[in-house]
């Protein structure tokens, strides 16, 4: 299929995660990025390279040494996606008003920790400060416990995985009436963008929510199974089902028919044990299996072993395989499906900037 961004310069002002996950994005699906090397924040990992700088043009321009190719790069692109702290764009000349002054078009997506102004924008913050101070973690763990923080760097995908929408909602905006943006993402509040009905709810005089662990109720929860963990996540139409998958007489009781005599506590715990129960004679994929046979919601923990081994994302063609110089690894592919995508290589840094320079006219700049 056509790549739909094919055309569509970025240039990827590299720092962490957050741009580099945007740039895979936005590569993926055609455009040419063009990425500086970090100078500033944490480097990437070798990891995180084979994953999220394949498909990037990556190019030696240093803004603190050569401030006028790095303007010049930038003025060359549709879109700039960067992570650097507030005013750091600033410092090497490239101001994102004045870019934009200088060309209307222009689309800025800047991410920090804490938004570019107010009391803590000034702040650095790892993946785990970004999860915490959004309140995502006041949610996971047990109330008896401390709060746990997910595995990887949840916080700085979601934040490049903003930043790539909202520089294409940018770009369409500047493609419909001839004038960009900047936009401005908090971590911060983009973590707390996930919190769904619990932030919301709390605002308008709710009770403040409580961490649940495992289970919410006894229909809605996670159960340890024969090789790992696996979930039932039950709306009220859909009980009658697990209750006939369940395959108990005592389910048959007003007090587990009526929805609010089920939520009471001694009923509620009776539910989570025979939870226990079915899932303890049941393997992953017999879960899976058993589901959408009998229209019951289940879900199962996966392993990075599960995922590569699964049929259904090798069906959907969900991992690409890299090039790189030791040669081909297998990283996680397209978000979603439905237009055209390309895995890209590996280039060494700085590989790419003479070509970059004569591609995007920064030579004659220079």
């Amino acid at each position: 299929m056509d790549l739909p961004l094919e055309g569509v310069r970025v240039l990827e002002v590299g720092g962490g995660i957050p741009a580099a996950y945007a740039g895979r994005v936005l590569a993926g699906y055609g455009a040419d990025v063009v990425r500086t090397e970090a100078i500033g924040g944490v480097p990437l990992t070798s990891d995180d390279e084979v994953y999220l700088v394949a498909g990037s043009r990556r190019v030696a321009v240093d803004p603190t040494t050569d401030p006028a190719a790095f303007r010049a790069l930038a003025l060359a692109a549709d879109i700039i996606v960067e992570d650097q702290a507030p005013g750091t764009l600033a410092s090497w000349g490239c101001d994102p008003t004045d870019l934009r002054a200088a060309k209307p078009g222009l689309v800025i997506v800047s991410i920090t920790p804490f938004g570019q102004t107010g009391p803590n924008a000034a702040c650095q913050a790892t993946n785990i400060v970004s999860f915490a101070s959004g309140g995502l973690m006041s949610l996971t763990g047990t109330i008896e416990r401390t709060p746990l923080v997910t595995g990887g760097n949840q916080a700085h995908y979601l934040a490049g995985l903003n930043a790539s929408s909202a520089a294409l909602c940018g770009y369409y905006g500047a493609m419909l009436q001839g004038e960009g943006d900047w936009v401005d993402l908090s971590m911060q509040e983009l973590a707390a963008s996930m919190n769904e009905l619990y932030g919301p709810g709390t605002s308008y005089g709710q009770p403040v929510q409580l961490r649940m662990g495992n289970h919410v109720r006894g229909s809605w929860g996670i159960y340890p199974c024969v090789d790992g963990w696996a979930g039932v996540f039950c709306l009220e139409r859909q009980i009658p089902a697990w209750f006939g998958l369940l395959d108990d007489p005592e389910l048959t009781e007003p007090r587990f028919r009526d929805p609010l005599q089920r939520l009471l506590p001694e009923n509620d715990e009776l539910m989570k044990v025979k939870g226990y129960v079915f899932f303890a004679e049941h393997t992953k994929a017999e879960l899976l299996e058993l589901g959408p046979k009998h229209r019951v919601p289940f879900g199962v923990a996966m392993t990075p072993a599960d995922l590569l081994a699964s049929d259904g994302l090798a069906e959907r063609g969900f991992f690409d395989t890299v090039d790189t110089p030791e040669g081909p690894a297998t990283v996680p592919g397209r978000p979603f499906p439905g237009y055209g995508w390309r895995p890209g290589q590996l280039a060494a840094p700085g590989a790419d900037t003479e070509a970059v320079l004569a591609d995007w006219g920064v030579t004659a700049a220079r």
